[in-house]
């Protein structure tokens, strides 16, 4: 067959007619959805919606954090001319320093600000500037909480405290909005919207007026510590640091200057002591005592304090010794009288009776010296040595003298303030403890120390006489008698110097009433000096405005 060119042509025409309809086809029917969705994803665009997070109150639902909107100014040319610098001077003429502010505009191109109503009218009036909105945690002005509440980033990532600890709850979902937008980039509708959801509001134990009042406290001594309050069921009421810091500096973002500062301040008022171990020295008597009573020590033997113990070989020669905080003895002393008047002779022997490895037995056992599980992060341990961990710690052997001070809290043993604070809870409690908390929760007690009813009576009323007893010398008065003269409340507790490099620390921990306990009050002072007349006279104000407020 013979095909004239004008034929070849028109086959060639309805071919590719047919490859134009084909594919016209294809993309019309079998590649609709592809090409519909790229279209779709070109003129519509998502944003995610921010949830708010949830504010943190105090146990008289008093606001401790919250979030709130600032304005943020951005520059949106290269260079600002003499008019224009002229209206932002204007625009900031309510700064302590405008210029200031200009020179950061300029520098780093934004700027967060707070305007009043005229002045944010006068600044949206300047073409040069662009100001927009954006949240920011806020914090109460309380430095006697910052410890506990921690912080978020500028991101709003949380870095310390409660808003790290319970992150999940604060935290809300966030949402999205679908919009079409126009060729000019403006969005003209909104296809959908799924709106964010904000986080829990959390409610704690913390008591926002105690807290400030500890703080001024311990601000007035210009002493270095902490003082922790707890009700008998283990409600954190108040946990203060001193010193302390703004949380408010981190969410929009903490200058450079102001971090080195906080970082490399010798008084290191980032560190939540409360939950740093230190040397506790004798209060941790009790759980001497506890231990003795628990292993059939009766509280009625008697030794005679000369104001120095003498350690010996089996030969009778003299190895060293060890000397009384009193140096002119207590005279004959039974368990009571050693806690009331703090008598080292007895507890030092009485160490030596028990044995390191009953001593550390029972400090396992009982959970002492481990940390309690407070609801905060990067809660520390305390130190209870014994002579395996010696060996592991320092490859060194363990000696008698060494349990001869960790029987006063001295040598290698190291707890919390927050530790503390729970052996007196326990001791307060005849035994039960409960776990030390800041949000409520279905927690039931534990009773992990059981001792006969005779044996609490006499542990609980030599710390009752530590505060009462009134004495003819330091040999038989009681070690806080003097900080709580006339104090019109019961007390019981127990003060602690304990021996450092420099100026010993100062501790008093105790409950009140003494027959039923409602709180726990303990006081560190770093590098404070004597409990009696440091840590006891703060703790005694803290009970003080405790039962101020509550009668």
């Amino acid at each position: 067959m013979n095909f004239r060119r004008s034929d070849l042509l028109i086959i060639a025409f309805f071919v590719v007619v047919a490859l134009f309809t084909f594919r016209l086809a294809e993309l019309q029917l079998l590649q609709h959805e592809k090409y519909q969705a790229e279209v779709d994803k070109i003129s519509t665009r998502k944003v995610t919606l921010s949830a708010e997070r949830g504010k943190i109150l105090d146990r008289n639902g008093i606001v401790l954090a919250w979030n709130s909107q600032y304005l943020v100014i951005r520059k949106n040319v290269t260079f600002f001319d003499t008019n224009t610098r002229e209206k932002l001077l204007d625009v900031f003429s309510e700064e302590e320093d405008p210029e200031k502010v200009q020179r950061k505009l300029e520098v780093t191109g934004e700027v967060s600000l707070n305007l009043s109503p005229d002045k944010l009218y006068k600044a949206r009036a300047i073409p040069e500037i662009s100001i927009t909105t954006k949240a920011a945690r806020r914090y109460v002005q309380n430095p006697g909480i910052s410890h506990v509440l921690g912080y978020v980033n500028t991101e709003g990532i949380p870095q310390r405290g409660i808003e790290k600890e319970y992150n999940h709850l604060l935290t809300g979902k966030p949402g999205e909005r679908v919009t079409l937008v126009n060729s000019f980039g403006e969005e003209v509708f909104t296809k959908s919207e799924i709106p964010a959801q904000k986080g829990e509001d959390i409610q704690l134990t913390l008591d926002a007026s105690l807290s400030q009042a500890i703080y001024d406290i311990f601000k007035s001594t210009g002493q270095l510590g902490t003082a922790i309050v707890m009700s008998n069921t283990g409600e954190v009421l108040a946990m203060v640091s001193y010193p302390s810091y703004d949380p408010n500096l981190f969410p929009r973002g903490i200058s450079s200057k102001d971090w080195q500062r906080l970082r490399f301040d010798p008084q290191s008022p980032l560190l939540n002591r409360a939950v740093n171990p230190y040397s506790p020295g004798s209060v941790i008597k009790p759980f001497v005592s506890m231990v003795a009573l628990k292993t059939g020590v009766s509280p009625d033997a008697t030794l005679n304090c000369t104001g120095s113990y003498q350690f010996k070989d089996s030969e009778g020669h003299t190895l060293s010794i060890f000397r009384d905080w009193y140096l002119y003895g207590h005279g004959i002393v039974d368990l009571k009288k050693a806690i009331t008047v703090s008598c080292n002779v007895y507890f030092y022997q009485l160490g030596l009776q028990l044995g390191i490895d009953t001593l550390s037995k029972y400090a396992h056992l009982w959970k002492i010296f481990d940390r309690t599980g407070i609801d905060l992060p990067a809660e520390m341990a305390g130190v209870f040595p014994d002579p395996e961990w010696k060996l592991k710690t320092y490859n060194q052997q363990w000696y008698p003298g060494d349990t001869i001070l960790s029987s006063i809290g001295q040598g290698y043993v190291l707890a919390t303030p927050l530790e503390i604070a729970r052996l007196t809870e326990i001791i307060a409690n005849r035994g039960q403890v409960f776990p030390p908390h800041f949000v409520n929760s279905e927690t039931s007690s534990a009773t992990i120390v059981k001792l006969s009813s005779k044996n609490w009576a006499v542990l609980v009323n030599a710390m009752e006489e530590a505060v009462t007893k009134k004495g003819h010398s330091p040999a038989d008065e009681g070690t806080a008698y003097h900080a709580f003269l006339g104090f019109g409340h019961e007390v019981a507790g127990k003060t602690g110097t304990a021996e450092t490099n420099s100026t010993p620390h100062s501790w008093f921990t105790g409950f009140s009433p003494v027959k039923k306990p409602q709180i726990i009050v303990t006081v560190f002072v770093e590098n404070g000096g004597y409990g009696s007349t440091v840590a006891a006279p703060i703790a005694r104000k803290i009970f003080d405005y405790y039962y101020n407020e509550h009668d």
